[in-house]
């Protein structure tokens, strides 16, 4: 029996073309170029060498690489089967900057460029090529650096609220941030991050917008005044922040009437329990100062000195008033809302202010009982009962202006003996 010849073993290789000029692109290419090679393939020893090179002159040069030199056969010939299993081809720059390719040569462009777009593609530019303004990340050629709106090419984009990074200004149109040399500000985004104290001559910063607002006009002053010449109306008690004014509504406090500051006490609270919205439960709730701490609000502000009742029938005239508004808006609304939840801790004020005035006016009658029974008559028919804290033991009363240095005495001393007489601390109320 006749065994049949073995089959001669197939030659793995790699072709190399990263040197050759004319890189196949086809099946029918890649085979018309190995038979150039084969001729001379032929002649190689895979022992000597697992990788060798062709020179096919003006053309290049091919690398053959043997995949497994010990497997070929020996000598190679006519008949050997060869295996193609790889193709090393020369880089490719898919990303090509535009600016070289118009000069005539291939660099990489790893940024876009959006003024060079072409065919619907974003356009490129290498790192030689690339202009980045400060304040951003976004590149662009040469050619295409964004313009100020006077005209010249850009230095840095804004980075205020206004322009949020997206507009482009020259260095005369930018103003540097105070302490960060890298951030840059056109004029109205500068004077937005770092307004003016409304204050003459004053260099500070004005952080804080002036809340002055009432019920028909609920949208706020809005001067801007620096920490050191901002006043706060400490109307939500001494623990609470205080009503923010610049210097002009703030001077307007001490003639305004009471009705009137209990609107603007109003429409603050109004805004403030807006502003509160969509917290939680316990920040949401914002409420009206008691009328007890009203009375010192009016006491400090316009000198004058009311009882609960009077403040009390403020707070009613006012949302009597309201109630007869028609259309009714939202501001009125959450008016009408704080002032009904307002309404029983005003009963409770009263009913604890005529607790503590009988009290007080026993206090209050010994006081003028005394003054009469040294002499001070004037003094006696003058003095008026103010208030009394049951607490602290201290009797206010009022006293005209033209008395209060007789009430007082020559270093206290006559103030200091009624004191001590009537067994409580007494004060003048400043009103």
């Amino acid at each position: 029996m006749t065994l049949p010849a073995p089959a001669h073993p197939v030659v793995p290789v790699t072709l190399d073309l990263r040197d050759f000029q004319r890189v196949p692109r086809s099946t029918d290419e890649c085979v018309a170029l190995w038979d150039r090679l084969e001729p001379a393939v032929v002649t190689v020893d895979p022992l000597a060498g697992p990788r060798v090179r062709i020179d096919l002159g003006d053309e290049g040069e091919v690398g053959i690489w043997f995949l497994d030199p010990a497997t070929a056969p020996r000598p190679l010939g006519a008949g050997t089967r060869f295996a193609i299993r790889g193709v090393l081809e020369p880089p490719e720059v898919r990303h090509a900057c535009t600016s070289c390719r118009a000069a005539g040569t291939t660099t990489y462009a790893p940024y876009r460029c959006a003024g060079c777009d072409e065919d619907r593609r974003t356009g490129r530019v290498c790192e030689a090529h690339a202009v980045f303004l400060d304040g951003g990340l976004r590149a662009s050629c040469p050619h295409h650096v964004p313009e100020c709106r006077c005209g010249t090419k850009a230095a840095a984009w804004c980075s205020g609220v206004r322009c949020r990074g997206r507009r482009a200004w020259c260095r005369t149109h930018l103003r540097g941030h105070p302490a960060d040399a890298t951030v840059s500000y056109c004029a109205d985004c500068y004077d937005e991050r770092f307004p003016v104290c409304e204050r003459d001559g004053c260099r500070g910063t004005g952080y804080i917008r002036c809340e002055h607002r009432t019920l028909s006009a609920m949208k706020a002053c809005g001067r801007r005044v620096c920490v050191e010449h901002a006043q706060r109306w400490q109307v939500y008690g001494p623990y609470s922040r205080g009503v923010a004014l610049c210097s002009l509504h703030h001077q307007e406090l001490r003639s305004t009437p009471p009705e009137g500051l209990i609107d603007i006490v109003l429409a603050g609270t109004v805004a403030r329990a807006k502003g509160h919205r969509g917290q939680s439960a316990s920040r949401r709730r914002v409420q009206l100062p008691r009328i007890s701490i009203v009375r010192h609000i009016l006491i400090n502000t316009r000198r004058t000195v009311l009882d609960m009742e009077a403040i009390d029938r403020l707070f009613t005239g006012l949302e009597q008033r309201l109630r007869d508004r028609t259309p009714r808006d939202a501001t009125v609304s959450a008016a009408l809302e704080l002032l009904a939840g307002h309404r029983p801790s005003r009963q409770e004020d009263i009913k604890r202010f005529r607790e503590q005035h009988i009290e007080g006016r026993g206090h209050f009658d010994r006081l003028v009982q005394e003054l009469r029974l040294t002499g001070r008559h004037q003094l006696a028919d003058a003095v008026e009962f103010s208030d009394f804290r049951p607490r602290s033991r201290i009797l206010f009363v009022k006293v005209p202006q033209q008395l209060q240095g007789s009430f007082i005495g020559t270093g206290g001393a006559t103030i200091k003996r009624l004191r001590q007489r009537v067994g409580v601390e007494i004060k003048l109320e400043r009103g």
